[in-house]
């Protein structure tokens, strides 16, 4: 019974939302934020030596009868250092580690590859084993008959079919991947995403300063659906649903240890030593990706934008602490929306008067308003375990400070590790692991998600089941 619930559930969704966007494949429609991310290992074509530049992707049309080219992009990635903080501003950057600094940390990991960093491009410019192809599931579509020829324009014999299915279950769809001409568009002439990464200062190479911040920015990152603007390293402070009135409702997306002190936090983070590891701009999604946090160096964010969808990942490498939090902090502009959650009786409306909202760890959360409507989830994974409760501050007379922003808390939610974080420092002899994840996506206003919330949190951490077989 639950499973033909969570099935109709997902039918409801997909007509609620298939006017706003372009669904095509009924049994993908629930998924309208979800992408398909393999490897070129996944397909089996790491060892072909493909130009990456050459990778196209189609669904079939069964109603027309003919190959549909969709949008493709495809992301390389390489093995490096994160290196060490260099000496001084001055210090000259050397392409080979994160940090550029010459040195070696001891500690590599897979990141996305940037010749615009010190990062540098792929040392194997063809599509190689660890490299990321990305497709939406949206585009999906129906199997291919037997025997149907390879698209035109494309090169014979390299032709992967991609079966997508839900892992609760359903029908699959389809994806194909070929390998295109001289000249070949994987974008299919389509742009989900505009990243614009602005350094105040100039240039990323010539001009950042690792060793000692802060670094303003003046960057964006602009979809159909939603944008999202940036003032340095872990400083996410606005946010306007495209759905919605398209005012700017954050103050800022803030972590901190505690709110008893403002050791630590965004500020302290983005003032101090640091790099960026990547920023993409691509089709389909754009990544940004960067290091350096206080005494954590090597802590890790990345975030992934999607037309509808943002993904953030942050790997936590620090010596012990104490415990640590994250939540969003909207501003006076998301006055007269409402916050809810899994473990809300009802919802509570957000006006700067505090509410009474209690610490239990909700398993989604949801804001909603003529501003937008944003659904939103998280996970934590590795070998802690934390305590965790969560955060909910609606005040602007709070009785402790704000550390950044507006002074005001306005709506203020997340979660709090409220027990001791071992060392996780992979620089250490011993050390634990410890990745927070979150997502969040953006609806019409006028679609009902509230409702269906729950249903969308069930999937939204859930990758997709993909079989491949050569076509």
């Amino acid at each position: 019974m639950a499973d033909r619930w969570k099935l109709l559930s997902l039918a409801v969704i997909a007509s609620l939302v298939a006017t706003a966007c372009n669904y095509v494949y009924a049994p993908f429609m629930p998924r309208v934020d979800g992408a398909v991310v393999l490897t070129g290992a996944d397909l089996g074509i790491g060892n072909l030596n493909l130009d990456p530049g050459r990778g196209l992707a189609f669904r079939w049309d069964s109603d027309d009868a003919q190959w549909v080219q969709i949008p493709l992009q495809i992301d390389e990635r390489i093995v490096i250092d994160l290196g060490v903080m260099p000496a001084n501003n001055n210090s000259d950057g050397v392409a080979g580690t994160v940090y550029g600094s010459g040195n070696d940390s001891g500690v590599t990991e897979l990141v996305y590859a940037d010749p615009d960093t010190w990062v540098g491009a792929d040392s194997d410019a063809t599509i190689d084993d660890d490299d990321e192809i990305v497709v939406l599931a949206r585009d999906a579509g129906p199997q291919a008959p037997g025997g149907t020829p390879d698209p035109v324009g494309t090169v014979g014999g390299v032709g992967k079919e991609v079966a997508i299915v839900d892992p609760d279950g359903g029908t699959a769809g389809y994806i194909y991947f070929f390998y295109g001409a001289a000249g070949a568009d994987p974008s299919a002439g389509i742009d989900h995403v505009t990243y614009n990464f602005s350094l105040d200062a100039g240039n990323y190479k010539d001009d950042y300063k690792r060793a000692d911040g802060p670094n303003p920015e003046s960057s964006t990152v602009t979809t159909d659906n939603y944008s999202m603007g940036f003032s340095d390293r872990w400083t996410t402070d606005e946010l306007r649903s495209n759905w919605g009135t398209g005012v700017d409702i954050l103050d800022g997306h803030k972590s901190r240890f505690s709110f008893s002190t403002c050791a630590r936090s965004n500020a302290t983070f983005a003032n101090a030593h640091g790099a960026f590891i990547a920023n993409i701009d691509g089709p389909i999604r754009a990544i940004r990706s960067y290091i350096g946090a206080n005494s954590g160096p090597l802590t890790q964010r990345t975030e992934y934008f999607y037309e509808d969808r943002y993904e953030q990942v942050t790997d936590l490498r620090v010596h012990a602490i104490g415990g640590v939090m994250s939540f969003w902090d909207w501003n006076a502009a998301a006055t007269g929306m409402t916050y809810n959650n899994s473990v809300l009786a009802a919802p509570v409306t957000i006006d700067g008067s505090p509410d009474t909202v209690g610490t239990g760890v909700p398993d989604w959360e949801y804001i909603e308003g003529p501003q937008g409507d944003i659904s939103m989830v998280a996970e934590f994974s590795g070998t802690v375990v934390p305590t965790l409760e969560q955060v909910y501050v609606d005040d602007t007379t709070p009785s402790f400070s704000e550390c950044w922003g507006d002074g005001d808390y306005y709506g203020a939610a997340g979660q709090a590790i409220v027990s001791a974080i071992p060392d996780t420092d992979p620089r250490s002899a011993s050390f634990d692991t410890f990745q927070a994840r979150q997502v969040a996506a953006f609806w019409p206003t006028n679609v009902g998600m509230a409702a269906w919330t729950p249903v969308w949190a069930a999937d939204a951490l859930q990758s997709l089941d993909a079989t491949v077989a050569d076509f």
